[in-house]
């Protein structure tokens, strides 16, 4: 659909709501909690400090590029553009380890709240079929005894059979997920503060401690580290830069939102964790639902506030899985038709018009994952394929300045050549900082992208085709 043809509905105000809401997830919810328990304790603030920091340049570059290249495949047509197909693989395949393990950790979440919230009425789902296998000690994957976490796999199941039938989103669903996802961050945070104990937040930046595998925690590095793991938490904000063409004054208007959101969020951020830090002890936040573990060591008179935070999160979390599976099976999709991974991917349903292999092959692959894994890992993984893709947008931003400056650019970063080195530097900053164990499980996954693209080579019948703007694709339908 060319620029022309679409309708610019959007003003600041409203694109601000739509990324408050795209930001107001799992984050928050699950991870939050995580990184406070394995690596900062109640300093985690500072590391939502240092993330929104970092996501302010990388978001102004991808607002940038996001208005000039307006294809699907975000981060990886954007690279592919600036610096061709085997810079673009290695950052989609980044941009793979983002959405597939964002879905499964958004899946984990909601099985978590959706127990909690049954379990309330009496009904508890037996452990062995409702909780992860395994569990992250340290840097060791151990056993739990578990079979299968059931109810994340079935959850997205659900939306992948919804995405099957081509069913839009409800604009007034997404309001009202919105609403009730703030209303309870909101609740939590006043009723919550009420019952705070000081002593919890002593010493508020834990001291450093060395593990018998090498890996540190707490401290001034457990801080840097949580920065680079808490980045998950702002999945999302970088999807307002896709609408900068269907925007009022998007030079304006764009960079509003984007700073007005990530201001937001890191308010809402910093309250929620000094709130839950402050109602029980860091240690006791490791479970999958840390919220409402932290309402429960309120006592009985939160009771009310547990039930309604359960039943708002998790219908939030459902609606939070319907963005991600899209995105991830739109990335395969855009992989296969610029001739990475078989054609097969690329067929888009003549009745429903959706790229119906793409979204199977999505979901089954976020099922296996979310049946599986414990969130704690799943959580460093998309932070470091955030980081690198983000950085990689910033460098791309940096090359079409240079080599293309005449390109028109509906939104263009302010002062660009220090709001993308600085995003360059600080993704690389944040990723070194995770330690040489998340620098290592990226670098395996880069591996695995390798064996993923010459097996697709050998026996997919992979087709090289052009990337960009003259690619030709099969159209996806109005409800795609």
């Amino acid at each position: 659909m060319s620029e022309q043809q679409l309708e610019r509905s959007f003003g600041a105000g409203t694109l601000t709501l739509t990324g408050v809401g795209m930001v107001i997830g799992a984050g928050i919810f699950v991870i939050t909690g995580q990184a406070a328990a394995a690596y900062a304790g109640p300093a985690i603030v500072f590391s939502f400090v240092l993330a929104g920091l970092v996501c302010v340049f990388s978001a102004l570059c991808y607002a940038e590029m996001a208005a000039m290249v307006p294809l699907a495949g975000s981060a990886y047509s954007y690279t592919s553009e600036a610096f061709g197909r085997k810079a673009g693989w290695v950052v989609g395949w980044a941009l793979v380890a983002e959405y597939l393990f964002a879905m499964a950790a958004i899946a984990i979440g909601w099985s978590a709240y959706m127990q909690g919230v049954i379990g309330a009425f009496g009904l508890h789902l037996p452990a062995r079929w409702a909780t992860s296998p395994l569990a992250l000690q340290g840097q060791t994957l151990v056993g739990t005894g578990a079979v299968i976490n059931l109810p994340a796999v079935l959850i997205i199941f659900c939306v992948m059979l919804s995405h099957m039938a081509g069913v839009r989103e409800s604009g007034r669903f997404n309001a009202l997920t919105v609403v009730l996802k703030l209303s309870a961050v909101m609740l939590f945070i006043i009723f919550g503060f009420a019952h705070v104990q000081l002593a919890n937040w002593t010493p508020f930046l834990p001291p450093l401690e060395l593990h018998s595998d090498g890996s540190t925690a707490f401290g001034i590095a457990g801080v840097l580290q949580a920065a680079g793991i808490v980045f998950f938490a702002y999945l999302g904000f970088d999807c307002l830069g896709t609408a900068a063409q269907e925007t009022r004054e998007p030079q304006r208007s764009v960079p509003i939102a984007i700073l007005a959101t990530l201001a937001i969020t890191t308010a809402l951020y910093i309250l929620v964790s000094l709130v839950m830090t402050g109602l029980v002890g860091f240690r006791g936040l490791n479970g999958d639902a840390p919220i409402t573990t932290a309402i429960g060591a309120a006592g009985p008179s939160l009771d009310w506030l547990k039930m309604y935070v359960g039943i708002a999160v998790t219908i939030g979390l459902w609606a939070g899985l319907w963005p991600v599976v899209f995105a991830a099976s739109r990335l395969l999709y855009s992989f296969s038709v610029d001739g990475f991974l078989p054609r097969s991917l690329s067929a888009v349903s003549t009745a429903r018009h959706v790229p119906q292999n793409a979204v199977i092959l999505s979901g089954v692959l976020g099922m296996t994952v979310a049946g599986v894994l414990p969130i704690k890992l799943l959580g460093e993984l998309i932070s470091t394929g955030t980081l690198l893709a983000f950085g990689a947008v910033c460098a791309a931003v940096i090359r079409m300045r240079l080599a293309h400056p005449d390109r028109n650019r509906p939104f263009r970063a302010p002062y660009w050549k220090l709001t993308a080195s600085l995003g360059i530097a600080s993704c690389l900053f944040l990723l070194v900082s995770m330690g040489p164990f998340a620098l290592a499980r990226i670098t395996a996954w880069q591996v695995i992208g390798l064996l993923v693209l010459g097996g697709s080579a050998i026996f997919g019948g992979m087709k090289k085709v052009p990337i960009g703007r003259d690619a030709e694709a099969p159209a996806l339908g109005p409800d795609a």
